[in-house]
């Protein structure tokens, strides 16, 4: 007979034991969107400041007609003060770049402005991307330079704008004078005509 109430006691206490088979994914919130102007180079950023939120596997980033399926989830419930990454595929190859956590279609968001929304738990309602190749949107509505960094704690900042290119100061020089030296000479031939 005393058997089973201890039964009943240990059945009770593991009741009572926190279950890890059902991780949070309710805590990450957007931060940041970054895009070229053509949209072939995007990435948007989650964070949160919570831990025990890396069960993000089965829900869905929408935006407009498309959507983004996490298929796993992270891989440690430790994710306090953490971003996931989510990038085009040839974002970890750029100069600055770093590996995406999860890697989303070219022009999967609209750079002038759209709705994402995350599993139903966080929408942003977002104005225009800058298309610079240098600035990101960030969640309070600045546009800094981009940051990005993945769940790993990897952070890095690409630079895809596009600039005259530089002319050295001693071929402005020749130019200069080659332009003034051809000037002289007509001068002097209108002279002679005269």
């Amino acid at each position: 007979m005393r058997a089973r109430p201890l039964s009943l006691v240990a059945f009770a206490g593991l009741l009572l034991l926190p279950s890890t088979s059902h991780a949070g994914h309710h805590l990450w919130k957007f931060s940041q969107l970054f895009s070229n102007a053509a949209g072939s180079v995007q990435f948007m950023q989650l964070f949160t400041t919570d831990s025990g939120e890396p069960g993000v596997g089965p829900f869905t980033i929408t935006t407009g007609s498309n959507t983004f399926n996490f298929v796993n989830n992270l891989p440690t419930s430790a994710t306090a003060n953490t971003w996931i990454l989510i990038a085009t595929s040839n974002f970890a190859g750029l100069k600055g770049g770093v590996t995406p956590d999860y890697v989303i279609p070219a022009s999967f968001f609209s750079t002038g402005g759209g709705t994402l929304n995350y599993a139903g738990v966080d929408s942003w309602s977002y104005g225009a991307v800058p298309t610079d190749g240098v600035h990101s949107l960030m969640r309070d509505g600045s546009t800094p330079v981009n940051a990005p960094t993945n769940f790993a704690g990897q952070t890095g900042s690409v630079s895809l704008a596009t600039s005259v290119p530089a002319i050295p100061t001693l071929g402005i020089a020749l130019l200069i004078g080659a332009l003034l030296l051809a000037g002289s000479g007509l001068l002097r031939r209108r002279r002679r005509v005269a």
